[in-house]
């Protein structure tokens, strides 16, 4: 993985002289989505969990196995879509996801110094109060310097996962490159316009 994240040239390279391995693309995805869902877990250990239908901790388990699937899936359908790649779109689109496999360690480190701390009640019984309640925890929880952290991992992490993306596209569909990363960044810049706009 240490070649990927700082020689993805050579890298890519190197992998286009064997059979593509869509499935490694997705165990990626999944190790960096898996760090970041323990960090996150982490971090909030120290607040009174939302109610749920049993452990948060299993409703963490499977949003990280369905949600590194679908990211992973769509990316690798739409790099399919821009490059005709195949199997080689659904690996290359897990290894854009390899510097998250970094900021996942990394935030498992900052959540352990920088736990989130807030004052909060126990989550209310009664479901009309419980909208307020999930308020006021999301605003504690995005307050916190751990969020902050979170939020600058996440955008580094974005950033070199695009260099890496360009450099798989210049690789193999060096004529789509511009394209493949032009669509990746701006599809970026609108998730990022709607957190900002949803907070």
């Amino acid at each position: 993985m240490t070649e990927v994240l700082l020689e993805p040239y050579k890298f890519f390279a190197r992998a286009k002289e064997r059979p593509a391995r869509p499935w490694l693309g997705y165990l990626v995805v999944l190790l960096a989505s898996l760090l970041s869902g323990l960090a996150s877990q982490l971090a909030t250990r120290n607040l009174p969990a939302p109610p749920v239908l049993g452990p948060t901790w299993v409703w963490t388990a499977i949003g990280i196995a369905i949600g590194s699937l679908v990211v992973w899936g769509v990316l690798g359908f739409v790099l399919h879509l821009l490059t005709g790649l195949g199997g080689r779109a659904f690996e290359l689109a897990g290894w854009v996801f390899a510097p998250g496999v970094l900021t996942g360690l990394a935030l498992l480190a900052a959540a352990a110094v920088f736990p989130i701390e807030a004052r909060l009640p126990p989550p209310p019984s009664d479901p009309a109060e419980l909208g307020s309640w999930l308020r006021t925890y999301q605003a504690a929880v995005h307050a916190a310097p751990y969020s902050r952290i979170s939020q600058l991992l996440g955008l580094l992490g974005t950033l070199w996962g695009a260099w890496i993306l360009y450099a798989g596209a210049r690789t193999f569909v060096p004529q789509r490159a511009n394209l493949v990363i032009g669509v990746y960044l701006a599809v970026m810049l609108l998730f990022l316009l709607l957190g900002v706009l949803v907070r």
